[in-house]
C-alpha cells in the first residue's frame, strides 16, 4: 500500500467520524504512520482540488472528504492482491493473530450488519506482512494483501476501515463490489453539509 494512501486514509475516515480540523501535519504524519514530509506532500493535491484547506495560522481542515475518498479510491490498486480460494483463506486467517476483513463483508459491518445488498464478490482479506503467503493454492474466490501491523492495529473490529472499504470496492472488479461501494456512498454523502444548509434556511 503506498503511503500516500495512508494519508488520504486516515483523512476520509476521521472527517467520517466527524474530525475534519488538524492543528499540525506531524500528527496526521504520526496517524498516519508516515514522515511529516511525505505527509506534507501528500496534502498537495487535495489542497489543489480545494478539499483540504491549509489555514494561515497553521493547521488544515478537510472541507470535501467525498473528493479525498476519490483521489484515494482512484488510486487503489489490488494487483499485488495473492488470489485464493475461500477456504485457504479462511484457514490462514484463523491461524493468524491479527486481520481484518475488506471488501463487501466489511462494507455490510459498516452498513450496519445486514446485507439487503447483493451477493458477496471476493473476500479480501489482510494479514501482516509476516505470514508467507507463498503456499496458498490458487483460486479466485479471496484475494490476500500484506498490511502493516500498525494499521492491522488501527482496524481494531476485525474489518478494514471505512475509508479503506469503499477504495478496495472501487478498485475490485464486479458488479457486486459496485453496488457496495454504491450503498456506502449512498450512506456518506448522499446529503452534504451544503443541502443540509440550504433544508433548514428554507
Amino acid at each position: 500500500m503506498r503511503e500516500t494512501d495512508a494519508v488520504w486514509r486516515v483523512l476520509v475516515d476521521a472527517a467520517l467520524d466527524g474530525r475534519r480540523a488538524w492543528k499540525n501535519t506531524g500528527d496526521l504524519a504520526w496517524e498516519a504512520g508516515v514522515g511529516e514530509k511525505l505527509a506534507y506532500k501528500a496534502l498537495t493535491r487535495p489542497i489543489q482540488i480545494g478539499a483540504v484547506t491549509r489555514h494561515p495560522a497553521g493547521g488544515f481542515s478537510v472541507t470535501d472528504p467525498e473528493r479525498v475518498l476519490t483521489l484515494f479510491a482512484a488510486a487503489r490498486s489490488l494487483r499485488a492482491a495473492t488470489r485464493t480460494q475461500f477456504d485457504a483463506a479462511q484457514k490462514l486467517a484463523a491461524d493468524t493473530e491479527k486481520y481484518a476483513i475488506g471488501g463487501t463483508r466489511a462494507a455490510v459491518q459498516h452498513l450496519g450488519g445486514l446485507n439487503t445488498i447483493a451477493d458477496h464478490a471476493p473476500a479480501i482479506l489482510y494479514l501482516p506482512m509476516s505470514v508467507a503467503l507463498d503456499d496458498l493454492p490458487p483460486g479466485e474466490e479471496a484475494l490476500v494483501l500484506a498490511v502493516e501491523s500498525k494499521t492491522l492495529d488501527e482496524w481494531r473490529s476485525g474489518f478494514t476501515s471505512a475509508a479503506q472499504t469503499y477504495a478496495d470496492l472501487f478498485a475490485q472488479p464486479g458488479w457486486q463490489a459496485s453496488e457496495f461501494r454504491r450503498a456506502l456512498w449512498r450512506a456518506w454523502f448522499s446529503v452534504d453539509d451544503w443541502s443540509r444548509a440550504e433544508a433548514a434556511d428554507g
